[in-house]
């Protein structure tokens, strides 16, 4: 099970969402944070899920870049 949560984005730690935001080359704040859980949600949503992989959350990223800093 352990290595299926590894795949899972736990958005209640900052250090997996700063590393995110560090992926996609933007700042590492609690502004975006916030932002970057906000994305997570719309696309929990649009895909009917309640967890998202760290896969899912880069394309929704991806499709977002210009919601963070």
């Amino acid at each position: 099970m352990a290595s299926k949560d590894k795949k899972l984005v736990n958005f209640s730690e900052d250090y997996e969402l700063n590393n995110r935001l560090k992926n996609a080359g933007k700042r590492q704040t609690e502004e975006n944070r916030k932002a970057l859980k906000g994305i997570g949600d719309q696309q929990k949503k649009s895909l009917g899920k309640t967890r998202l992989t760290h896969d899912e959350l880069k394309q929704a990223i991806d499709k977002n870049k210009d919601k963070l800093d």
